[in-house]
């Protein structure tokens, strides 16, 4: 195990000092995502959940080895995993701060844990099926990740390179996550933070908690929200903040 970098009531940091550069930012982004979390999800708290990052990447999948009690399944590609209930990653130490795969490992504790959270706390409680599509373009729209390139003053902009890129508009609810997700026709994760994000700003605070409980809706909204998404913001230039 590594070293404790962080410990409060709400979750723990282990890390290598090496990770400072990320995990001394951590707390202040956890802590405002979790008090967002908690209203979307109507909770008073959560679990404490545990966070593990590795700089070596042989001890990192040696960790999760351990953890499996075997030595087979994880991917060769794999940087990141879920096992028992932890956000277990190995980061690179080395990462040019400012960058996008900078902001990206920054906020991916805050993305994970709103992945953890929306598991445990409605569609493996409700017994309800997971919408892909949705369950990540709320990761990425509330972990706090975008919020730069899709305030006010670059939404816009955002907004025009996606359109341009997308030589295909497909059926959300048709995609699955690997090649079908993210390929040279579409990004998935894009046109699912977009629609998230358009259903977030039609839609009331309390009108999209219902939203998040209502599988039927939400595959109804899928097959044709990304065309009108676009419509909609560009006939309307304003934004509801976070």
């Amino acid at each position: 195990m590594e070293k404790i970098q962080y410990d409060c009531e709400e979750y723990i940091i282990y890390s290598p000092d090496s990770l400072k550069y990320i995990t001394n930012s951590m707390p202040n982004i956890l802590n405002e995502s979790l008090s967002f979390y908690k209203s979307l999800f109507e909770v008073d708290s959560f679990r404490k959940f545990q966070i593990n990052y590795f700089d070596n990447i042989k001890t990192f999948r040696e960790y999760v080895y351990l953890l499996r009690g075997e030595k087979e399944s994880l991917p060769e590609y794999a940087k990141g995993t879920f096992d028992n209930g932890m956000i277990n990653a190995f980061i690179e130490p080395n990462i040019l701060a400012g960058t996008s795969l900078y902001r990206k490992k920054l906020f991916m504790a805050s993305h994970e844990l709103f992945h953890i959270m929306y598991r445990e706390l409605i569609w493996e409680k409700e017994n309800k099926k997971r919408i892909i599509w949705f369950d990540e373009g709320m990761a990425q729209l509330f972990s706090g990740e975008y919020k730069e390139l899709l305030d006010d003053s670059h939404f816009e902009n955002w907004l025009n390179k996606l359109i341009e890129s997308t030589k295909e508009i497909p059926n959300l609810n048709e995609l699955k996550q690997g090649s079908d997700f993210e390929n040279d026709k579409y990004s998935g994760y894009k046109l699912s933070l977009l629609a998230v994000k358009y259903l977030f700003d039609i839609l009331s605070f309390d009108e999209f908690k219902k939203l998040m409980h209502d599988t039927d809706q939400l595959q109804n909204y899928g097959s044709e929200i990304i065309t009108q998404a676009i419509n909609w913001y560009k006939e309307n230039n304003h934004k509801k903040a976070l």
